[in-house]
């Protein structure tokens, strides 16, 4: 068979086949892998019951296939586990020796049926079984989620229990400052954390983002919402705040680098946007860069100043976005840093993704009769046709 398939290979031929026989080809192909996984397992089966790890110096069968195979540890653990699995899964073998369902596919239904209380684990393998050749992996972990549920709901239950015990959120950052985070939440918080992330990470119109990139703005909306609040905890007697030390010479000229109070470096283009609608805290240093004096915070939007800007932008001004006051942000539109003044003239309000936007990709806005406009980059319209958002101006919107 494999000289076949290099033979196969070789010819560079599967351009000849079109529609249906092509895609026969690809299920055939699929059928070949599931078969050849499922060989594998079995081979591997024999490895281990003839001591082969112990003799190789290996821990245990995963080890010996990942050093031999070569192969990810998850696929090595996955076939481990079949091999003690499969014996007591005729069902679930025979399928998987058919070639019609995947390694994948046999490790999820075995999975459940070792979750089950004994005198149901047959209903439950026959039933998975049953529909597994016809749903991928994802699907079929739903209907086992499902089968469990309705022949198992203690069992399901205390997974729920589990998943708050186990429940956790690690952060740390890379060699470039960006913030990672892994999380696991139980059952109950991560509906609410989906309800609220999809909701928020839409597809807006002209939206050129990844789906990663709309969940991790929809993320930082999220944040930003929560810092805007007035009930949040205090950390010694403050509420939670982002720190950054900057010259003020290098944050004029957007030149260098500032920190943060985590002492992570920070380029002073990213301090300049972080200022055009946070509080600035003026600190006085010495020649050793001690604090001298502290000054108060200043020049942000004032509250009557931001009920003003809901009512005439109401939320983010960018052409076709939709976004809420409440989750918009203040941007001057001269920069304070450059003279201009914090009223209502000057400033627009504007969602976290298009302040990064007006900050990075060389939009401009100007005032025509009170009514914020947006003139694009030539990049993205050779004519540089001014737009509004059809929510203030429906006669103009793009």
């Amino acid at each position: 068979m494999i000289e076949s398939l290099k033979v196969h290979l070789g010819h560079r031929d599967a351009y000849r086949l079109t529609g249906d026989a092509l895609l026969e080809h690809l299920r055939e192909h699929e059928t070949i892998l599931n078969l050849v996984t499922a060989s594998a397992i079995e081979v591997a089966a024999e490895a281990e019951s003839q001591g082969l790890p112990a003799r190789e110096g290996c821990k245990d069968l995963a080890v010996l296939l990942r050093a031999t195979l070569k192969i990810a540890p998850e696929d090595a653990n996955r076939r481990s586990r079949l091999v003690k699995q499969l014996p007591s899964l005729e069902r679930v073998r025979e399928k998987l020796h058919a070639g019609v369902i995947s390694a994948r596919h046999a490790q999820i239904i075995a999975d459940t049926v070792a979750k089950v209380p004994a005198k149901k684990a047959e209903a439950v393998e026959k039933e998975l079984c049953r529909h597994a050749p016809r749903l991928n992996p994802r699907q079929l972990m739903y209907a086992a989620k499902v089968t469990r549920a309705h022949l198992d709901p203690e069992g399901t239950y205390r997974d729920e229990k589990e998943g708050v015990a186990q429940r956790s959120v690690k952060m740390g950052t890379n060699e470039h400052g960006h913030l990672h985070l892994i999380g696991s939440f139980d059952t109950l918080t991560g509906q609410k954390i989906q309800a609220l992330m999809h909701a928020l990470a839409k597809k807006r119109p002209g939206d050129d983002r990844t789906t990663e990139q709309r969940y991790a703005d929809a993320f930082a909306e999220v944040i930003d919402l929560a810092l805007a609040t007035k009930v949040l905890p205090t950390n010694g007697g403050e509420r939670p705040q982002v720190i950054v030390t900057i010259s003020y010479t290098d944050l004029m000229a957007s030149l260098g680098t500032g920190y943060t109070a985590w002492g992570d470096p920070i380029t002073a283009r990213l301090v300049r946007q972080i200022a055009c609608d946070a509080n600035i805290l003026p600190v006085l240093l010495g020649g050793e860069g001690r604090p001298l004096d502290v000054g108060r915070n200043n020049r942000t939007a004032t509250p009557a100043m931001r009920k003003a800007l809901a009512v005439r932008d109401k939320g983010c001004a960018f052409p076709g976005c939709d976004r809420p006051p409440a989750w918009t942000e203040a941007h001057h539109v001269v920069h304070w840093l450059h003279g201009g003044d914090t009223k209502i003239d000057n400033l627009v309000s504007l969602c976290s993704h298009h302040h990064h936007v007006m900050h990075d990709e060389g939009w401009k806005i100007t005032f025509h009769h009170g009514i914020p406009t947006f003139t694009p980059p030539k990049w993205v319209d050779p004519d540089q046709t001014p737009m509004r958002n059809i929510r203030v101006d429906g006669g103009l919107a793009a």
